[in-house]
């Protein structure tokens, strides 16, 4: 029996580190944002994230990114967001995200960015006038994304981000992005999101957006971006970026997006 005990606390062990191993918290940098200073924090606790946002804003910051991983929500904050009064708010379920959409659309207010973590949908609402039309859809199987995606593109949508949580997908679209040559790619291997990446670049096609979700990497990219130069950076801990993020900064290169996936 001990020893049987020994094999499996082995096996254990090997699996956590491997897990560990495979573990990736991903930035994107980009030259050309518009940009002229960032920041970033994480925290656990909503209420302290909270105090976090409203002491960015108080200045002059808008947030830019964000992500939940591992327990903790990592916020990215930038001045000269082509966004302003942004603010973030949380939806339960399906019908709360759609009611909260329809009535910042009603006061003028955009869709930002949305994530998925710990229960909840967040969503960073902003105005701006660099998107003309937006709409969400939500759909239960990945095979039904494509359809979406297909669809909405017919009908002049550019897909801007999409998320997964409580088993369904959700996608941001919008009309009046000014991209062009818009192409998604998915895979279950980091490698291949780099390869995807890379091939991209070669074709002038820039990253608007990378997410992970249901095992999932799914990578969005266009033409006719803002952005002249971009890079990435992929670590097991986002501790472990801090030092690389300060590198950026001084060459001129600010953080567009953050991820964390397997």
């Amino acid at each position: 029996m001990q020893v049987k005990t020994r094999f499996i606390l082995l096996i254990f062990i090997f699996t956590s580190f491997s897990q560990a191993a495979n573990h990736k918290w991903v930035a994107f940098f980009a030259k050309n944002t518009g940009y002229t200073a960032q920041a970033y924090d994480s925290r656990g606790d909503w209420r302290e994230l909270m105090s976090v946002v409203r002491k960015r804003k108080s200045q002059g910051y808008n947030i830019s990114s964000f992500e939940y991983g591992g327990g903790l929500w990592f916020m990215v904050f930038s001045k000269g967001t082509p966004y302003s009064n942004s603010y973030l708010a949380k939806a339960k379920n399906w019908d709360t995200l759609v009611s909260l959409y329809e009535s910042n659309k009603k006061n003028g207010y955009k869709i930002v960015d949305i994530e998925y973590g710990n229960g909840n949908w967040v969503v960073l609402f902003g105005k701006t006038n660099t998107q003309t039309t937006q709409t969400i859809a939500q759909v239960r199987t990945w095979e039904d994304i494509h359809v979406m995606i297909r669809d909405k593109w017919k009908e002049g949508y550019d897909l801007i981000d999409i998320e997964h949580g409580k088993g369904s997908w959700t996608a941001l679209f919008a009309k009046g992005t000014g991209y062009s040559d818009q192409r998604f790619s998915n895979t279950k291997q980091f490698a291949k999101v780099m390869e995807a990446t890379e091939k991209n670049w070669k074709l002038d096609n820039r990253l608007i957006n990378l997410e992970y979700g249901y095992g999932r990497w799914i990578s969005i990219f266009a033409k006719n971006t803002i952005y002249k130069e971009q890079g990435y950076i992929a670590t097991r801990d986002w501790s472990d970026l801090n030092d690389e993020i300060l590198r950026r900064w001084k060459n001129g290169f600010y953080i567009i997006n953050i991820a964390e996936g397997w």
